[in-house]
This record gives C-alpha cells, sequence and structure tokens, in this order.
C-alpha cells in the first residue's frame, strides 16, 4: 500500500476514539415500550354495546389490529436488525464505509477497486450467513446483471470496513430490503449512480432518506465513460476505445443530481457528486500519467478524506442515531402513515355519527311528539266521565314508552345493540282537572200576601203579579185579583232563585294541561336516550385521542434526542 494516496494516508491516520455505548439500546427499547403500553392502555375499552356492522365498529377494529400488527413489525424490525447491531460493534473501532446504490451502480466493480489499493495480507473477505460474519476467498463477482444477493464485506487493512450491498429496486425485493436495514450499521456511505442514468427519480429518493439520517454521505457517478471508434493505422480497421467522458459533461451531470435531490426539500448538507470511471482508467492508466486524475479517482480519494473524518465524528454518535433512525424510519413512520390516517377517518366519523344523531333526535322527536299527543284526546275521553286521571296517567306513560321503545330501536339499531328504556312519568296531578257542563236553573224559593185596593179589581191584581213574579207571579196575582173583584182582596209575591246545575263533564281543560305536560316531558325522554347511544361511542373518541397523545409523546422522545 502506497502512502502517496490521500484516502490511504487519512486511513492510517485514523483513531478511534470513542466507546460503542450499547446501552443506546436500552434506552431505544424503554421509548417503544413506553409507546406500547400508552397504545395497549388505550385500546382497553369497551365497544360491546356499539353494534358490530356499524362502521365505527369496524374501523375501531381494523385500527387496533393495525397496531397490533405494527408492534408486532416494529421488534421483527428490531430483531433483524440484530446483525446489524452486531457488526456496529464488532467493528466498533474501524470506519465501516458501505457502497450503496441502485441496480448495475458498478458497486462490486468499485468495491474490487478501492480492495486491490491494499497489499493481500491486509484483504479479508466475509460475507453474512445466519448473521454471522464468515470469511471467504476471492473477488466480489461482478456483472452487467445483478451480480449481488447477500451483504459481502472486505476488511481492509486495521482501519477500514468496506460493505458491497445488493442494488436498490432489485428485481428481489428481498435484496433491496437487506441494503436498507444495512445502510444503519456504517459509518459513512457512498452512493453510487451510473453516469447512463444518473439520479433517478427513485434513486434520489432513498439518497434524499440517507441524508435525512445524518450519516456522512458522498455522491458517486460511476461508469463516466463513452466508447469511442477510431481509425487504427497499425490493424488499418476501425477500433473501439474507452475514453473519460469530458470534464464539461461530468460537471452537467454532477449539477444535474445536486439540483434535483436539493429540489426535494429537507435535504442538507449534501455534497457535491464526483463523475469516476474505474474501466477508463485501467485502460489509460498505461498510456497516461494523469490517468487518476483524469477518470476521476483522485478527485474521489480527496472526497473520502472528509468522509473518514466525519465518519469517526460520527461513531460517537452513532449507537443514538441508529436508535433515532429507527424510531424515526420505522416506528414513527408507520405511525404516522398507516396508523394516524385510520385514527383521524375514525375521529371524522365520529363527528359525522354525532351529527347525523342529533338530525335523526328531531326528527324522532317530532314523529313521536305527533303520535303521542294525537292519543291525548281519545285517552282523557275514555276516563272523562269516572274522572279518572290514574288510569289517564298510567295510559299515558305506557303510550310514551312503547313510542319511544319501538321508534328508536328500529331507528338506533344500527348504532347499538340495546336501547336504553325509559318510561313515562307523567303523574296524574300534572294533568290538569276535569270542568263540570253546567246549566242555570230558576227555582220558587217562597211567596208573601198583601191586601190591595177591591177598585183594583182583576187588572190591577193582574198588574201587579206580572211586575212583581214575572208571568207567573202575574197569573198568580191576577187570579187573585179577579178573585176578589170588587172586594178587599189579597195580592200574593212568588220568590224566585238561579242555581248552576251540572248536566256533563268537560275534557278541553285535561287534554290542554296533559299536551302540554308531555311536550315539556318527551323531549327529555328521548334526549336521555339518544344521549345513552353517544356515550356508547365515547370511548372511541378516547381511544382516538389517546393514540394521537401516545404518537405525539413517542415523536417528542425521539425529537429530544436529536437535540
Amino acid at each position: 500500500m502506497t502512502n502517496s494516496n490521500p484516502f490511504l494516508t487519512a486511513l492510517e491516520k485514523f483513531k478511534s476514539d470513542f466507546k460503542y455505548i450499547s446501552d443506546k439500546e436500552q434506552d431505544l427499547v424503554a421509548i417503544k415500550s413506553a409507546l406500547v403500553v400508552e397504545l395497549t392502555q388505550a385500546a382497553q375499552f369497551s365497544s360491546k354495546q356499539i353494534n358490530e356492522q356499524h362502521p365505527l365498529f369496524k374501523l375501531a377494529t381494523q385500527l387496533k389490529a393495525s397496531i397490533y400488527q405494527g408492534v408486532l413489525s416494529w421488534d421483527a424490525k428490531l430483531e433483524e436488525a440484530s446483525p446489524m447491531r452486531a457488526l456496529s460493534e464488532q467493528f466498533a473501532d474501524r470506519v465501516i464505509l458501505l457502497v450503496f446504490g441502485k441496480v448495475n451502480a458498478g458497486k462490486s466493480s468499485f468495491c474490487n477497486y478501492l480492495t486491490n489499493l491494499f497489499a493481500p495480507e491486509q484483504i479479508k473477505r466475509f460475507c453474512f450467513k445466519d448473521g454471522k460474519v464468515k470469511y471467504f476467498e476471492g473477488a466480489f463477482a461482478e456483472g452487467v446483471t445483478e451480480t449481488t444477493a447477500q451483504i459481502q464485506g472486505v476488511e481492509l487493512g486495521s482501519n477500514l470496513v468496506l460493505l458491497d450491498s445488493p442494488g436498490l429496486h432489485s428485481i428481489v425485493d428481498e435484496n433491496g430490503d437487506l441494503t436498507r436495514r444495512y445502510t444503519d450499521s456504517a459509518d459513512a456511505i457512498l452512493w453510487l449512480t451510473p453516469s447512463s442514468s444518473p439520479g433517478q427519480v427513485q434513486e434520489l429518493q432513498d439518497l434524499k432518506l440517507e441524508l435525512e439520517r445524518k450519516k456522512p454521505l458522498q455522491p458517486v457517478i460511476t461508469k463516466s465513460d463513452v466508447l469511442v471508434e477510431d481509425w487504427c493505422d497499425e490493424a488499418e480497421d476501425l477500433i473501439q476505445k474507452v475514453e473519460n467522458k469530458s470534464a464539461q459533461v461530468r460537471q452537467l451531470q454532477q449539477e444535474d443530481v445536486h439540483s434535483r435531490v436539493t429540489a426535494l426539500g429537507g435535504v442538507d448538507d449534501l455534497k457535491e457528486a464526483v463523475s469516476v470511471s474505474v474501466h477508463a482508467y485501467k485502460t489509460l492508466t498505461a498510456t497516461s500519467e494523469n490517468a487518476l486524475q483524469e477518470a476521476g479517482l483522485q478527485t474521489l480519494f480527496e472526497r473520502l478524506v472528509v468522509i473518514v473524518n466525519e465518519a469517526n465524528q460520527y461513531k460517537v454518535v452513532k449507537a443514538k442515531r441508529q436508535m433515532i433512525n429507527f424510531l424515526d424510519g420505522e416506528v414513527l413512520h408507520s405511525l404516522n402513515e398507516n396508523i394516524l390516517p385510520q385514527v383521524q377517518e375514525l375521529q371524522q366519523l365520529l363527528t359525522k355519527t354525532t351529527y347525523n344523531l342529533r338530525q335523526k333526535q328531531n326528527v324522532m322527536l317530532s314523529q313521536i311528539l305527533d303520535n303521542v299527543l294525537c292519543e291525548v284526546p281519545l285517552i282523557v275521553d275514555k276516563h272523562m266521565n269516572n274522572r279518572d286521571k290514574e288510569a289517564i296517567s298510567r295510559e299515558l306513560n305506557q303510550l310514551i314508552e312503547e313510542q319511544i321503545s319501538n321508534t328508536l330501536t328500529q331507528e338506533l339499531s344500527g348504532y347499538v345493540n340495546n336501547i336504553q328504556r325509559v318510561s313515562g312519568d307523567l303523574s296524574s296531578g300534572s294533568l290538569g282537572d276535569f270542568d263540570d257542563i253546567t246549566i242555570d236553573v230558576k227555582q220558587v224559593t217562597g211567596r208573601r200576601a198583601s191586601s190591595i185596593a177591591s177598585s183594583a179589581g182583576g187588572l190591577g191584581g193582574a198588574a201587579a203579579g206580572f211586575a212583581v213574579g214575572g208571568p207567573i207571579g202575574a197569573l198568580i196575582g191576577g187570579a187573585i185579583g179577579s178573585f176578589g173583584g170588587n172586594k178587599l182582596g189579597e195580592r200574593i209575591f212568588v220568590e224566585i232563585s238561579t242555581h248552576k246545575e251540572a248536566v256533563g263533564v268537560s275534557p278541553d281543560q285535561v287534554i290542554l294541561t296533559t299536551s302540554a305536560a308531555v311536550r315539556q316531558q318527551l323531549p327529555q325522554l328521548v334526549e336521555h336516550v339518544f344521549r345513552d347511544v353517544q356515550t356508547s361511542f365515547m370511548p372511541l373518541q378516547q381511544y382516538a385521542d389517546s393514540i394521537v397523545i401516545a404518537i405525539e409523546n413517542c415523536a417528542s422522545k425521539t425529537q429530544a434526542l436529536k437535540v
């Protein structure tokens, strides 16, 4: 190994001055466990009163299942990441450099080139089998097809570990997932993208994600070369030869990648890409003294010096960053993308259901009130003759109970399994009183006699009798006067009184008072039933609110780790 390479010189000077903080994993488990406890406690609510066919019940059940699956997924992800954490601990005193990129970005070829910078005795190749390091002989397979199907690495000297990964967006999904899982074990990343199509949309999203993880990263545009045809005098024929792409073309591609990643937003500390061609370097090294510089490799080595220094600093906070990345990338991401939308849907449906119930309550109250009020006169008339207000009270209360039960059971059975029964409470004393129907009756209560002049005769007696006693008195007085003739006679006065006599019973006041009592009490009874239905859904609202609080608590704890 030669010290003229600045990258190798930086590796020789590398000193690991930190200790892997393994107890950070316990902090991660504590935050995750607290979240699981909050979510589990939130799910301890009773929904047995809610109709299982109601959308709210189905949504709540689905939400519970999603949270349960999410918790299982987090545990599985932690288990899957255990080899990654083991790798971090095993090589805690070295720079772990991950070569990262899509399929056929030239990763294996690039890794082999870096490996060959070291003496054979400093090279130890390995792969992961059953989560453990297995050493093997031979170079990494290279080719135009997908040649890497596992994480493979190489120990280079005493200070560097190089990891070659399967391609992202692999035709084999597991390969891409494997790569993403192991990126967290790296201290720094070389992000490779081919010059033939640098920085495609999916690649840029992956690059943005890694930058958000705050890990040292250097973008590299590989295969930055072209095949050109030229006439060979010796062969007297056209021949193909490899040439580096022009500096202008390389600069344009580097600027294009940088601008498109920046346009995604939320990207900090994005380094400018460097364009390289290992193939051109190997081809031209025999004929050009500046082959290393022309191929872009000299610039790359200078950039790698920066990466090594940043990786050394990153190692100090690596365990903490791994914890943050897991909480952000696995836990909070799944909560925000999967759970929170379901919670919001549940909350929206609860609001809509509350509104619908209020509207239904008004309609049902009007219907029940009309039905009961129509029966009031009939019930009152039925018991009018006996003036039996107790019977009226009993019959009306029974009618109210039946109307509420039958009508609301039919209308609300889709919401809850059982409708609360309510009883009418119209007392006989609240129904008013029956009035008598009366007529005026006149009655003779007495009479008195007095003498009159005979000369008055019958005509005088009749006139006097009419004046005092009305027609009857006149008739009597006249008769007496006539009887007396011209003789001295007597005049009789009749006393008459008027009184009221009941001839029937009037229900009007009872109907009026009873109807008013029904209008006052019935809304309260209907309100009571609907309030009970609303109360059945309150645990769902509390459940949704508790989940939001649990997510906010987890996000707050994760944010506190970043400070």
